[in-house]
């Protein structure tokens, strides 16, 4: 995978809060580990073996231990908890997890302009997916683990984890374009905030 170059393309295209983005070996291999994790293939094109279970175990503990206020997660991936859920915290989201999210969609930061949002996406009820089964952007997927029912976060979303040759859905992004994602966890495996008090045990 060649390098992103320094001069954003989407400032071409009248974006103004692009990020200069360089790849390495490294985060090469971490796409080769998110994929697996997913439910990937683990076979590359010529036959020889891509990642092991080790790598993918790997990822989810860092995935795990970046999920946290104002931190920098895999590939560039940056995650600021806005607000703490109230009350108990027994339960935070964990892969194979089925989670109701509120979210606005964002080109470039915050100031960017809205390009998707729960309010007014279908019924304009809460998005619902599965973590870790690949519904959902792998910024956004990514950047969801360990959150309570409740609380809200910002994820910056590196264009490798968004879309990194744009997208034909949402034809105003262009390529190599950074995302900004606002999400609330409205509800986890039906548990909502305020009534988080027992452990994962006792619920299923």
């Amino acid at each position: 995978m060649a390098p992103i170059p320094s001069n954003c393309d989407c400032k071409r295209h009248g974006r103004s809060s692009c990020v200069s983005v360089s790849l390495s070996d490294c985060i090469n291999r971490l796409f080769d580990r998110y994929n697996l994790a997913l439910g990937g293939d683990a076979v590359g094109d010529l036959g020889r073996s891509i990642v092991t279970p080790d790598d993918a175990l790997e990822l989810a503990e860092r995935v795990s231990s970046n999920s946290k206020s104002n931190n920098s997660g895999p590939e560039g991936l940056m995650i600021n908890v806005i607000r703490e859920a109230s009350g108990e915290c027994s339960i935070k989201s964990r892969r194979g997890d089925t989670i109701q999210i509120r979210y606005d969609a964002r080109i470039g930061d915050r100031n960017g302009s809205i390009y998707d949002s729960s309010d007014f996406r279908g019924t304009g009820q809460p998005y619902s997916y599965v973590l870790g089964n690949g519904d959902v952007l792998a910024g956004v997927d990514l950047g969801t683990y360990d959150m309570c029912p409740g609380e809200i976060r910002e994820i910056a979303i590196p264009p490798e984890l968004g879309y990194p040759n744009g997208s034909k859905l949402f034809k105003e992004i262009p390529p190599k374009c950074p995302l900004f994602w606002r999400v609330e966890l409205v509800e986890l495996n039906f548990v909502k905030e305020g009534s988080n008090d027992r452990p994962r045990d006792e619920l299923y």
